[in-house]
């Protein structure tokens, strides 16, 4: 992880994303009631998803992104 604005989770690292989704939360100062609300989960759906107990669904990962302001991206990796 270089810094705030920019991060590289790898498939192996996935249980992290919860931990950088409440990072990035907290420093918007928003709830886990009005993340809910915008993304269309339940206040508990968002807790499952902070601590790596939840699956979440690619568009709802979207709609969390750009509340939270951080992009996602994919990138072509060589195939070992």
């Amino acid at each position: 992880m270089a810094n705030a604005s920019h991060f590289e989770i790898k498939l192996d690292d996935i249980k992290n994303v919860g931990e950088l989704l409440k990072k990035y939360r907290k420093e918007k100062k928003i709830t886990q009631e009005e993340l809910a609300k915008f993304a269309g989960l339940s206040r508990i759906g968002v807790l499952k998803l902070e601590n790596n107990e939840g699956d979440i669904k690619v568009s709802t990962l979207i709609k969390i992104s750009n509340l939270l302001g951080f992009d996602l991206m994919l990138k072509k990796r060589a195939i070992k």
